[in-house]
Formats: structure tokens, sequence, C-alpha cells
């Protein structure tokens, strides 16, 4: 029972990166801030992000629909073990990518408020950790 609601609340967290990529064209002002890049590239980052929307909404109902089946068979223990996974290595890519204290060092600001890119980053890491817990915690319920 409680690896389910997990399952759900692990839903929701999906259904809550549709929402935030919804935001990032406009709060990253991806207008202008793609125009610097050769059309092939721009291209590419528009369908990267279309593809990540597609992901995380399929991921969303995945878990919606079959919350009792994820944890109870082969298939679903290797999507829950895949989704955390993918939160861990997004994790690891924040720090490698963004780090901690070289995120106030990036030529852009993440916040329009006066939250700095080092906090922006320590909160993401920890978020993308969150995900990785949510879609562990089921497993591990499970079979141990």
């Amino acid at each position: 029972m409680i690896a389910e609601v997990l399952i759900y609340i692990g839903g929701a967290y999906q259904l809550t990166w549709v929402l935030a990529h919804f935001q990032f064209p406009k709060q990253l002002d991806w207008k202008n801030a793609l125009a610097t890049l050769d059309d092939f590239n721009r291209i590419l980052m528009l369908i990267f992000s279309k593809l990540l929307l597609f992901f995380y909404l399929g991921t969303a109902l995945i878990c919606f629909i079959f919350a009792g089946e994820l944890p109870d068979t082969d298939i679903g223990l290797a999507v829950l073990i895949f989704l955390s996974l993918y939160w861990l290595v997004r994790a690891l890519l924040q720090v490698q990518y963004f780090g901690f204290r070289k995120a106030n060092t990036l030529n852009v600001q993440l916040s329009p408020n006066d939250v700095s890119n080092q906090t922006i980053s320590y909160i993401l890491f920890i978020i993308f950790m969150i995900g990785f817990g949510l879609f562990l915690a089921p497993v591990v319920l499970t079979r141990f």
C-alpha cells in the first residue's frame, strides 16, 4: 500500500516537471537565448525540450494507471529502477555542469528574484534526489 502511494506521488512529481518545462522558454528567455544558435542546434534544443515533456507526461500516466502493478511485477520494478536512476543521473549532471559555487559564475541569472544561482543549484539537486528516492523506495519496500 505504501509503495503504491509513493508511486502516485511519483506520478505527481513527474507532472510537476511537465508544468515546469512549459515555463522554461519564458523563464530562460529562449526566444533571445536560442536565437544566437544556428538553426540546427536551436531546433534540436526545442525537440529535446518537447521530448522531455513527452517523457515526463508518459511516465506520470504510467505511474497513475499502473501504480498497483509497478511494485509487483518484474517489468514494473524495471520501470521504477529506471526512473530512480534517471533522477539520480539528473542530480549528478546538475553537479557536473552547474556545480554549486560554479553556478554563480554562469552568464545567466536563473531566478528573476535575488536568489543566487548557487542556491537554485542546491535546491534542484535536492529536488532531483527526491525523485530518485520516490521511485527507488517502492522497489526497496516490496523487495527487501
